[in-house]
């Protein structure tokens, strides 16, 4: 089989004007057309664009320019009507599908924005719909924090936000951990002044099989921001190439950007 490599670009969750201007200058920058040689970016063979972009005509054109082939699915703010009147696809009469595939040498790779997937985000959520679509690596969204992890020997992936725009979800969900944490904490009060010391070390083997659980989680986290970064700009670019792909994340922190890589190899 001749094999060769694929360069994809995963971008997504962009929120443009509704909670972002534009993208950070120097991921527009890296991604822009190379001048005096082709339309579109040399180097990147195809864009998936994982939605929520939401409503901005410039942004959208940006993408499609980036590279010969362009895929969008729906995000759970795009009004697909506006995206395909946008759109310079030929399928303009064609809905915004929630999720694809594609299939590059030896791997299957699938996409979606993920706003579909409860809890959102779930693992045990994501690796079902991996199930249902037979792909090998699946690209989401949704969450606006980029993380690559392997479950079940397939490679999951999701990009960020390239604007680095807000999640409303995350918060809730601190605050809601939080309180649960407090309750938490005042019925072991409780708990230890009726009970004594006995019930101290009933705790504490709680505590050490919670931790055993976590260690025997099977999902294995190969990149992952900090919480205080769950909001920074990023993108990935995916090089595919017979059973391995290589990710390159790329996040934009304090005006730089960083970029890490990640590899990945099908069984």
């Amino acid at each position: 089989m001749n094999q060769h490599t694929m360069l994809t670009l995963a971008i997504g969750d962009l929120f443009i004007p509704d909670r972002s201007i534009d993208l950070p200058p120097k991921f527009r920058k890296l991604l822009a057309p190379q001048p005096n040689s082709t339309p579109s970016n040399s180097k990147i063979n195809q864009v998936i664009c994982l939605g929520n972009i939401t409503n901005s005509d410039s942004t959208l054109q940006f993408l499609t320019n980036i590279s010969p082939q362009f895929n969008l699915v729906r995000g759970e703010f795009d009004n697909p009507t506006i995206l395909a009147q946008q759109s310079t696809s030929p399928n303009k009469n064609n809905t915004i599908p929630l999720c694809n595939k594609f299939v590059h040498d030896n791997l299957k790779i699938g996409y979606t924005n993920g706003y579909q997937v409860v809890p959102r985000g779930d693992p045990l959520a994501l690796a079902a719909i991996a199930r249902d679509l037979d792909v090998d690596v699946l690209i989401w969204g949704g969450t606006h924090k980029v993380e690559a992890y392997t479950l079940d020997g397939k490679f999951f992936i999701n990009p960020g936000s390239a604007t680095g725009a807000l999640s409303f979800d995350w918060p809730d969900n601190d605050n809601e951990e939080e309180e649960q944490e407090e309750e938490h904490d005042k019925e072991e009060e409780e708990t230890k002044k009726e009970e004594g010391d006995e019930k101290d070390a009933e705790e504490e083997k709680t505590k050490e099989e919670k931790t055993e659980e976590k260690e025997s989680d099977p999902k294995q986290v190969l990149y992952d921001v900090t919480e205080i970064n769950t909001n920074i700009p990023s993108f990935c670019l995916l090089d595919t190439h017979g059973s391995t792909c290589i990710l390159y994340i790329y996040t934009h922190i304090d005006g730089e950007v960083k970029v890490d890589k990640v590899t990945y190899t099908k069984d």
